[in-house]
């Protein structure tokens, strides 16, 4: 399973995230195919919006990737109004992807 934490400030702003685990996902239509398609789309809106903050955020967000890891903090408190709409557009992303695979993703957000 991929487990999705997000965490807000007091200002209801995303101020860090992790993603972590595999969905292990295979069914009769994708057996065949390589890789996971639900780690695939998690992997894809979560790279994304990682992509949009080193853009527009450089210097005000930490990163770290490992296999099956991902951990983004926003290190500057005026830095997550900025970046709200990145984060609530992931947000919206990843839990469209829990509801199609519950099985396979857990976003918990507080």
């Amino acid at each position: 399973m991929i487990a999705i934490t997000l965490v807000r400030d007091g200002n209801r702003e995303i101020v860090e995230f992790w993603v972590t685990g595999h969905a292990d996902y295979k069914s009769k239509e994708t057996i065949a195919l390589p890789g996971d398609i639900v780690c695939a789309a998690v992997s894809a809106v979560a790279q994304t919006a990682v992509e949009g903050l080193k853009r527009y955020l450089p210097e005000r967000i930490y990163v770290k990737k490992g296999k099956g890891m991902l951990h983004v903090e926003i290190m500057k408190e005026e830095a997550a109004k900025e970046s709200s709409i990145i984060l609530e557009t992931m947000l919206l992303g990843l839990k469209r992807i829990e509801e199609n695979y519950p099985e396979c993703v857990r976003v918990t957000v507080p």
